[in-house]
């Protein structure tokens, strides 16, 4: 699969610079990820930009792996230079969604990686065939488990239980017209409350100026929460 499709819209339209969303790719690898820094915490832009390249350097998520992207995350900081009230809110950390997914070759099998409310969906002949984490909007009301720069805070989500469930695999074979679209929660809770006339709305965007506007009207109508929203379409 390769990039067909990929755009961002901040959650306030004259601050562009403040999105804090992250999409990297490696598409001769078939590496895809995606993250959503959580507003209410430090910086989280950040964190959600070294989750999405680490992921596509080394897609797999353990405790290593999650140790090394707190040190990067850190250094990018002079803790002793910030002010008290910046150092307490570096000390109470970062936090941030991530959605992996890695293609095997040949593209018959999908691996999803899921921790958060960021979603997958994997559409057949222009028809929603499949979704991951999440398969009901209602979901999203949920506060989801996120990855944080505070390393007792990600014990929980460390446990192999909780590892096994944050993935997935999607078979291809046989999918007619195969696209996966990875977003992050806003557009993924109105995806999923629409169907495929939502899918289909999406798969025809002709340009990020499109989606823009698409947005824009979807949180004027009611119809979307105001916030970030990455979309990026395989197929």
């Amino acid at each position: 699969m390769r990039p067909l499709f990929e755009a961002q819209v901040p959650k306030l339209e004259t601050a562009p610079h403040e999105i804090e969303d992250a999409a990297c790719s490696w598409p001769q690898r078939g590496l895809y990820a995606v993250s959503d820094g959580a507003s209410e915490s430090y910086h989280s832009a950040s964190w959600a930009r070294v989750l999405v390249r680490r992921f596509i350097a080394h897609p797999a998520l353990g405790a290593d792996w999650l140790a090394e992207a707190i040190t990067e995350y850190n250094t990018g900081f002079d803790r002793a230079a910030m002010s008290w009230s910046a150092q307490a809110a570096f000390d109470r950390g970062s936090f941030a969604t991530l959605l992996g997914l890695s293609v095997s070759r040949p593209e018959e099998r999908v691996r999803l990686l899921a921790v958060g409310d960021s979603l997958a969906v994997l559409v057949s002949g222009g028809h929603l065939v499949a979704s991951f984490p999440y398969e009901r909007p209602e979901q999203f009301d949920a506060r989801p488990m996120l990855l944080s720069t505070v390393s007792e805070r990600n014990e929980a989500l460390l446990r192999p239980a909780n590892l096994q469930a944050m993935t997935a695999e999607w078979g291809l074979k046989g999918i007619v017209n195969p696209r996966i679209m990875l977003m992050t929660d806003a557009l993924g809770a109105w995806l999923l409350a629409g169907g495929d006339e939502r899918v289909e709305e999406l798969l025809t965007l002709p340009s990020a100026a499109a989606f823009s506007r698409l947005v824009s009207e979807e949180r004027a109508a009611g119809r979307m929460r105001r916030d970030d929203c990455t979309l990026v379409v395989l197929g």
